[in-house]
C-alpha cells in the first residue's frame, strides 16, 4: 500500500498536523507540498490524504487549484482530510464541500474528515498555555484518527442545512485577500531588510525593489510574513491591522494556566472541544 499526502501550510500549523499523521503511517507514502507544483498521479497510490488550514470557512485557494489539476483515477480512491483552525465552530464543517465535489469527479471519495484546533495566526494571539494544549490534543487525536481511517472506521463531519451557500459566500476571502494584501505596509524604522517576508511568501506577493517593499494582488492572507517578521515591522495589514499576530508560537509544554487575550471568545466552544477530545483519548488508551 502507498499513500499520497498533499498539504498547504501558511504559518506551520498544518505542517505540524501533517508530521503527526506521518508518524502514524506504517506503509509507504509520498508528500506533496501544493506550492511545489508537482501534481500527484493518483493511479500510483492507494490513498489520498489532504491537510489544510481553514481560511474563511473554506479550504485555501492553493489546495483547490491543486486538486483541480489531478487527473481522473482509473478506479475509485479513498481520501482522508485533516484540517485545522483557531476555533472549532460548526460552520467550519462546510470547508470541504467544494473540495469534495472536485475530488468526486476524479473518482476520489472523502471517507473521513477531521478538524483540529490550532492557535490563531490571525484575529488574536492565543496564550502559550492554550497553544500547547491545542497541539498536544491534536497529536493525541491524530494517532487515534489515523488508525481508525486505515482500519476502515470512517468519520463523517455533520453538515447543516445552509452549509453550501454559506461556504460559497465566504469564498470571497480568496478575492478579498488579494485586494486587502495590496495595503500591507512596512515600518521602515523597524525593518532590517532581512528579506524573510519576500523569500518565504507562498504566493510571491511581496517584492523589494529600489529600497521599497511592494505588495501585489496575490495575497492568501496566510500571515506567514507577519508572524515570522523578526522585528514586528508590519505596521498595516490593510483592513485587518487590529487582527495582527506577531511572532510564532513556541508550543513548549506549559501547565501554568494563562488567560486568553479574549477570554470569552468561543469559550463554550473551546471547553466542549477539549472535553470531548479528552474523553475520546481516554477511551482509546
Amino acid at each position: 500500500m502507498k499513500a499520497a499526502l498533499i498539504y498547504f501550510s501558511g504559518t506551520g500549523n498544518t505542517k505540524r498536523i501533517l508530521d503527526f499523521a506521518k508518524s502514524n503511517i506504517l506503509f509507504d507514502y509520498d508528500v506533496f507540498n501544493v506550492l511545489d507544483n508537482i501534481i500527484v498521479d493518483m493511479d500510483k497510490y492507494d490513498y489520498l490524504m489532504i491537510f489544510y488550514p481553514i481560511y474563511g470557512f473554506n479550504a485555501p485557494k492553493p489546495i483547490i487549484d491543486y486538486v483541480k489539476r489531478i487527473k481522473k483515477c482509473s478506479i475509485n480512491k479513498p481520501c482522508l482530510v485533516m484540517k485545522n483552525s483557531g476555533e472549532h465552530l460548526f460552520w467550519n464543517n462546510a470547508s470541504s464541500l467544494y473540495l469534495r465535489s472536485i475530488l468526486k469527479r476524479r473518482n476520489i471519495d472523502i471517507l473521513s474528515e477531521y478538524h483540529y484546533l490550532m492557535p490563531y495566526s490571525f484575529v488574536f494571539r492565543h496564550s502559550d498555555y492554550m497553544a500547547y494544549k491545542m497541539i498536544k490534543t491534536s497529536e493525541d487525536l491524530i494517532k487515534i484518527d489515523m488508525n481508525d481511517f486505515l482500519n476502515g472506521n470512517y468519520h463523517k463531519i455533520k453538515r447543516f442545512i445552509f452549509d453550501r451557500p454559506f461556504a460559497f459566500i465566504f469564498r470571497i476571502q480568496w478575492w478579498g485577500g488579494r485586494f486587502n494584501g495590496r495595503f500591507y505596509k512596512i515600518d521602515n524604522t523597524k525593518c532590517v531588510r532581512c528579506m524573510k517576508c519576500v523569500n518565504d511568501c507562498p504566493s510571491n506577493n511581496i517584492i523589494y525593489k529600489d529600497d521599497k517593499f511592494k505588495f501585489l494582488n496575490k495575497c492568501l492572507m496566510c500571515q506567514r510574513c507577519v508572524m515570522y517578521c523578526p522585528k514586528d515591522a508590519f505596521k498595516s495589514l490593510g483592513f485587518f491591522t487590529s487582527w495582527k499576530v506577531n511572532k510564532p508560537y513556541s508550543f513548549k509544554e506549559t501547565l501554568e494556566y494563562q488567560e486568553e487575550v479574549k477570554p470569552n471568545f468561543c469559550k463554550k466552544n473551546y471547553i466542549k472541544y477539549f472535553k470531548s477530545s479528552k474523553e475520546k483519548i481516554e477511551r482509546n488508551k
